[in-house]
């Protein structure tokens, strides 16, 4: 690492603790368990980043299938992102951290520590969460870059995190364990896998007759499953997911019985 890098880091590293109105939110809602137990499939519908816009025109179509979503914000909680939360929230949606810069935790913990990166990444953006009267009990890594050490440092600060993987064109998502969690067991796994579905169902590890499977095998073993997109429209040149290919999601695993929780409500 060049000199100035590592000055950086010291100097982050041997910023005072936090004090008074400075210091981070407790951690105690975040982690404390809701006392039941689920006991049925679901899916846990998840989006990332600040497309605020894709976000709140959807709302009529979450709404027409009663399907609440979890959004996962990054960079800072300004105005524009309290207004989008407090919509979100009137929908009965949940808001889950992405952290400030989205940085790739597990890069940043090799070349800094894990004190740097919560002081950078997770501590000032739940304060601002907090002034917005939010307290997130779930973090979704950013591009899925995660570790046993970087797990390990923020389940002392969130209740459930997301990361995710890719499967190979020619594997069945539904026969991918990594994916599904027994809905009495959520508690157990404090990081969750999701699964991307970004261009659905035009790339064929998300293709409809995948997706329909994953539905099948989650209803049959009273499974949960994780789904991330990031953007909601009919085109672009970015992440996202179109109008319809959600409605039709959401048809789907309305049909096999499954419910749609929030990262809020698994225990």
């Amino acid at each position: 690492m060049h000199r100035f890098a590592w000055a950086l880091v010291v100097a982050v590293l041997s910023t005072p603790a936090y004090a008074g109105d400075d210091a981070p939110p407790t951690s105690n809602q975040r982690l404390s368990r809701t006392p039941k137990t689920l006991t049925e499939g679901g899916v846990v519908m998840t989006f990332d980043d600040r497309n605020f816009k894709d976000w709140i025109k959807a709302l009529p179509l979450f709404d027409e299938y009663g399907v609440k979503a979890t959004f996962f914000i990054s960079g800072t909680i300004d105005a524009r992102a309290r207004d989008t939360i407090q919509q979100l929230r009137d929908h009965g949606h949940a808001i889950g951290s992405h952290s400030v810069n989205h940085l790739k935790a597990v890069e940043y913990f090799k070349e800094a520590s894990p004190e740097a990166f919560l002081h950078r990444e997770i501590h000032p953006q739940l304060k601002e969460f907090k002034a917005a009267d939010v307290a997130p009990v779930s973090f979704a890594y950013p591009m899925s870059r995660n570790n046993a050490a970087t797990d390990e440092a923020l389940l002392k600060v969130f209740r459930h995190l997301r990361t995710g993987k890719n499967i190979a064109a020619d594997k069945r998502l539904s026969e991918d364990n990594t994916f599904f969690v027994p809905a009495a067991e959520i508690a157990e796994r404090g990081c969750l896998y999701g699964k991307g579905i970004d261009h659905t169902p035009s790339q064929p590890d998300r293709t409809y007759a995948q997706i329909d499977g994953a539905f099948e095998r989650a209803a049959k073993n009273r499974e949960i499953i994780v789904l991330y997109a990031h953007g909601i429209s009919e085109t672009g040149t970015g992440n996202f997911v179109t109008p319809e290919a959600l409605a039709r999601l959401f048809s789907k695993a309305k049909e096999r019985g499954l419910r749609f929780y929030t990262f809020d409500e698994l225990p």
